[in-house]
């Protein structure tokens, strides 16, 4: 049977020995999904129920019976000839009926600027994980755009309205407006393009797509054209004026959500059912709103626009609420149950009373680098669900990750846990990720895993992301988290990753050449320098409290200096590079003006956040260890806290505290500043330095 997107997708990945794969979709009435592997002479067939099953089946081969992988960081697909040849037929089924990707964040810390060729690439990876419903908010712009139009608003108040590429997910979910803008005139039109390949592209692999909903959300002015309105003001979320709502009861609520569905179906299609809906997200005001009454009538309009649609909801910080949930039907909706590794939703909620929910893991916040997971959660928890007597209507699991590149251990264990037939024994299946990702297991780097195992991948408790490094945090003397809600200790034993640096550096002689091997040793070496930094600090600041001019003298040189050499080890791989990221940006702009705006939002979302008062709680939420941006702003940011405390000690005067916003805000706007785009150095030497120095 030809499959022409699947055909293609399977080249796109190996090349020409795609022709020794044949492809057969069998009908499956039950709605089971499953797929075979087979052997016919020097051919593999792959037979599946459904193009999502037939492209697993495709992954699942090339995993478990070539050990070759793919990843975001680093790849093994070099496939050599013959096939390897199966003794028996390999069939696998799954309990997972919906298997789904993305989470509103991700759009913007990891995909602003992307452009076709790199989404392309992602949707290849998302399906051969076995992604078959996605969120897709590409273009949204351009509906809300369309929309506004028709309700007499002018393209310059449009303009003032929506936020900057890099801030739209937390306009999406009515938590800002404006921030980042304006967009140029051109960009609707070309992200509409660019979300119809998308949406066509999902559609060839069997990807369902979850698109935006109406909930009510307009611009604070809306009064100002419709003077019969009556918009619940919306409050604030992080000092960023909220959106308002439109009560379904308004009398501009229905003529506004039939604009807004006739220009969102014109942009995905009339064939897109799931619609992510979240009144109230992270603390919008529903006091005085009969939730149960607006809910009930929220459902009834997006049914009037498709009598198939299914409402999708997040279950985050308390949401949905209970009314809401009681009062709409379990038969058209379906849970997102973001958090489910630290902190599982429908323990609590008496499994989403009855709705259909899918089990996610979040892993990643804000696109931060930093080892952390935990394996043996990820091998159990999905599986013991779906089995658990009070897990209701559990339909799938998925991933809703607020960043990606981090960490591909956990999402590679996950997408096995879709199809694997049972708990696997994680040595064992340690020891096939390695080959897979490196091409061989020496002792050493199996040693090296096991001890990571142990410790950054056994993160027991409930917290948002990694140990953060506080070579990214605002100078002081006292620092407990980068971040606001960031983790305020290590909750493993560092001498662990630092014995796995030194295990996996003894393996560079059998694993240099593999992409996967050189990423996972400079990020175990980066996480063994972000760990120790905290040491360098401290002594640091002691010198400084008992009023050691020399001694301190020392300690903040040793300290700028592990800093210096985190930036050069990181400039050896293009993953943990500033500039990729700032180029990206900047190349998706047509004049200077349009780069150097990109530039400001992929610079600002990732330093400062926002303006002053929001970045007070935001400011380094989505710091990254990036070599660029440790040389440019975060070694400059400490030198200048060092220089404040020499004087302190040398005047012997007070601390005088910098004004951190304001040299951050300068910074954000140093246009017409290259960072290198390609890696420099060489790995091994700099990693064989940074153990004979500080392990």
């Amino acid at each position: 049977m030809s499959i022409p997107a699947i055909e293609a997708l399977i080249e796109r990945v190996i090349g020409k020995a795609s022709s020794k794969f044949k492809l057969e979709m069998i009908e499956n009435h039950k709605g089971e999904d499953w797929f075979e592997l087979k052997s016919i002479q020097d051919l593999v067939l792959i037979r599946g129920s459904s193009k999502s099953a037939l492209v697993s089946g495709f992954h699942w081969y090339l995993k478990h019976q070539c050990h070759l992988h793919r990843s975001w960081c680093g790849n093994r697909l070099s496939l050599s000839l013959p096939l390897p040849i199966l003794d028996e037929p390999i069939r696998k089924q799954t309990p997972f009926s919906l298997r789904y990707n993305l989470n509103y964040c991700t759009y913007s810390y990891s995909m602003p600027f992307w452009d076709w060729n790199r989404w392309e690439q992602e949707l290849d990876f998302m399906s051969m994980n076995g992604i078959n419903l996605m969120l897709t908010v590409t273009g949204q712009e351009e509906v809300w755009r369309r929309t506004l139009l028709r309700l007499n608003y002018s393209e310059q108040e449009i303009a003032e309205y929506l936020c900057g590429p890099a801030f739209f997910a937390w306009q999406w979910m009515q938590n800002l407006t404006s921030w980042g803008g304006p967009l140029p005139k051109w960009w609707y039109s070309e992200q509409a393009e660019l979300a119809r390949k998308i949406r066509n592209r999902m559609k060839e692999l069997g990807i369902e797509a979850v698109v935006q909903g109406f909930s009510g959300m307009v611009p604070q002015n809306f009064t100002t054209k419709f003077a019969n309105a009556a918009p619940v003001d919306q409050g604030i979320w992080c000092e960023f004026d909220r959106p308002f709502l439109l009560l379904p009861d308004d009398p501009m609520y229905k003529p506004v959500a039939s604009i807004y569905y006739e220009e969102l179906h014109a942009l995905y299609g009339t064939d897109v059912h799931y619609y992510s809906i979240d009144p109230f997200h992270e603390g919008g005001h529903a006091e005085g709103v009969d939730i149960a009454q607006y809910a009930e009538q929220v459902e009834q309009s997006l049914l009037e626009h498709d009598s198939q649609a299914i409402w999708v909801l997040q279950a985050w910080e308390g949401n949905p609420k209970p009314e809401l949930l009681a009062a709409i039907s379990t038969q058209r909706t379906l849970i997102l149950d973001l958090w489910c590794e630290s902190k599982p939703a429908w323990k609590e909620t008496d499994a989403f009373q009855g709705h259909p929910w899918i089990w996610n893991m979040i892993q990643n916040y804000g696109g931060k680098n930093g080892l952390y997971g935990n394996l043996n959660t990820i091998a159990t928890a999905p599986r013991e669900a779906i089995q658990h007597s009070s897990a209701g209507d559990l339909r799938g699991v998925g991933m809703a990750m607020e960043g990606i590149g981090t960490n591909p251990i956990m999402y590679d264990l996950l997408a096995d846990m879709v199809w694997g037939e049972e708990t696997p024994e994680l040595n064992e299946w340690l020891k096939g990720y390695i080959v897979r990702r490196y091409g061989e297991v020496p002792a050493s780097a199996h040693n090296a895993w096991s001890l990571l195992k142990d410790s950054v991948y056994s993160s027991e408790g409930v917290q948002q992301g990694a140990a953060e490094s506080i070579l990214c945090a605002r100078p002081a003397l006292e620092i407990e988290h980068v971040s606001t809600w960031g983790p305020k200790y290590i909750h493993y034993d560092v001498e662990n990753v630092r014995e796995a640096c030194r295990q996996l550096y003894m393996a560079f002689d059998a694993c240099g050449t593999s992409e996967g091997y050189l990423y996972d040793l400079v990020d175990v070496t980066r996480q063994t320098l972000a760990d120790l930094s905290r040491e360098k600090h401290k002594q640091m600041v002691e010198a400084y409290q008992v009023r050691d001019v020399p001694n301190f003298e020392c300690k903040s040189r040793l300290f700028l200096q592990l800093l210096a050499d985190q930036d050069q080890l990181l400039r050896t791989r293009k993953e943990f590079m500033l500039g990729p990221w700032l180029e990206e940006a900047r190349a998706r702009g047509r004049t200077e003006e349009e780069k150097r705006n990109f530039e400001y939002n992929a610079r600002t979302l990732i330093t400062l956040w926002g303006p002053a008062s929001s970045s007070i709680k935001l400011h380094d939420y989505s710091h990254r260890e990036w070599s660029g941006l440790l040389s440019s702003f975060y070694a400059p940011r400490w030198s200048i806290y060092i220089d404040a405390l020499r004087q302190s000690l040398l005047m012997n005067q007070p601390l005088v505290e910098p004004n951190w916003y304001t040299w951050e805000e300068h910074w954000t706007r140093e246009y017409n500043c290259p960072f290198p785009t390609e890696p420099e150095g060489s790995v091994r030497d700099i990693v064989e330095n940074i153990i004979q120095t500080y392990l």
